[in-house]
């Protein structure tokens, strides 16, 4: 998670220099910040797969290993061409990395701290998105070349990431569900060794259960369960990667920023916004429960964009900030957190990944389309017009969410799969 937060924001701020170095042109932008995401779809259908056939260890270095290269390929990109492989490169790694890291983190948390573990890797997005901000600061006064080293400098996290993963254990309840009882068995002492024999032996076997298919996710009642994993989540995307693409290039084009380090520090101070809602809600989460939170935060979102529209519209300084705010603390305490955590917590152990994947792939083409489309509107239409519109979006998202309530909150994994059947 803080790969792909540090990757999307230095990409923003990454942005301002490259614009002007190679002249690019509203469809040529929206073309190079959709390469990511178009990256993510693929390697979120693909990497649920493979973490469901292969393992949740299966990836654990790979995507990263993959993520380092797709880096330095944009770093030394010639021209627009190979900046857009690099770039695509290195979404298919993030892509990969959303469904394993959610379902490590569901399978690995019990039912009391599951939402903490969410809450934290969450934060680790924003952290990402805030050091890569910070850096991107520093990095701006190297002239026009500044954006390769932006782009190039994801190598190091990257590096960093390589190493702390290298001794995580596979997943005593993907072991199970395999037949691998000996191998549950020692990697679930390694979760947690203060376990006895025969506490052991009773969680072993809860976590056992027969295997069913993908296509089980398209039938009653998992259905319902599929539309509050893809939905709200697409939503999300479609408006927070919208927005917070070109949030730094917004403050300029339209005279809030004087100069790119001005619209980094802006961007930087609403992120750290976005933080304080997760941290507010990380001892709240597993108490107050996903569902009513993914509707609040939706709900904030909503408030937020109107009056930034509002504010664009009016000329009127304080509505633009006030509503930034509002918006950032709603992604914070309710989907920005939320979304994932559903898109794999109401699904069995076998498919998790799977579910988690297609729920990635889905969002990320909301993303994307987002990404080409949200400059063209916005030179067709106006600003203001398309924050209305990414309102509206944001209250489908909230819709859905109460239409579906199926609150993973305070139960265990196998209870809620036991409630699917």
């Amino acid at each position: 998670m803080f790969l792909d937060g540090f990757d999307l924001s230095i990409m923003a701020i990454a942005l301002l220099p490259l614009r002007a170095q190679w002249h690019l042109g509203t469809g040529a932008i929206g073309n190079l910040m959709a390469a990511a995401l178009i990256g993510s779809l693929l390697g979120g259908l693909i990497g649920g797969r493979l973490v469901d056939r292969f393992g949740r260890r299966a990836l654990l270095l790979p995507n990263v290993a993959l993520y380092a290269l797709g880096a330095i390929a944009s770093a030394l990109s010639p021209n627009l061409a190979t900046l857009w492989i690099g770039r695509f490169v290195v979404g298919l790694a993030v892509g990969m990395d959303y469904p394993l890291v959610a379902t490590v983190v569901a399978e690995y948390s019990g039912e009391s701290d599951r939402g903490r573990g969410f809450a934290g890797i969450n934060v680790a997005w924003y952290l990402g998105a805030f050091a890569s901000t910070l850096l991107g600061l520093a990095l701006l006064g190297l002239g026009p070349d500044s954006w390769r080293f932006m782009l190039g400098a994801a190598l190091l996290p990257a590096l960093v990431l390589l190493w702390l993963r290298r001794r995580i254990p596979e997943s005593p309840r993907w072991l199970m569900r395999r037949g691998s009882q000996g191998a549950a068995r020692e990697a679930l002492q390694r979760l947690r060794p203060a376990l006895s024999e025969a506490q052991a032996t009773d969680v072993l076997a809860r976590f056992s259960g027969a295997m069913r298919r993908t296509t089980i996710l398209f039938q009653r009642p998992w259905r319902k369960r599929l539309a509050l994993s893809l939905i709200p989540w697409t939503c999300l995307d479609i408006v927070g990667l919208g927005i917070g693409l070109y949030f730094p290039l917004i403050l300029r084009m339209q005279g809030l920023a004087g100069n790119n380090t001005a619209a980094a520090g802006i961007n930087a101070a609403f992120l750290l916004v976005s933080t304080a809602g997760i941290l507010f809600i990380y001892r709240r989460l597993d108490r107050w429960g996903r569902i009513p939170l993914q509707t609040a935060g939706f709900g904030l979102m909503v408030v937020g964009l109107l009056l930034f529209a509002f504010g664009i519209a009016a000329h009127e300084v304080v509505s633009v900030y006030a509503g930034s705010a509002v918006y950032s603390l709603g992604t914070g305490i309710g989907p920005g957190v939320t979304a994932m955590a559903l898109s794999v917590e109401i699904f069995p152990t076998e498919l998790r990944a799977s579910a988690g994947g297609l729920a990635t792939a889905v969002s990320r083409l909301g993303a994307a389309f987002s990404a080409i489309i949200f400059p063209r509107l916005e030179a067709a239409w106006g600003l203001p017009v398309v924050l209305i519109l990414m309102a509206g979006v944001s209250l489908i998202g909230a819709g859905v969410t109460r239409g579906c309530p199926v609150e993973p909150a305070g139960h265990t994994l196998e209870a809620l799969e036991d409630h699917g059947r």
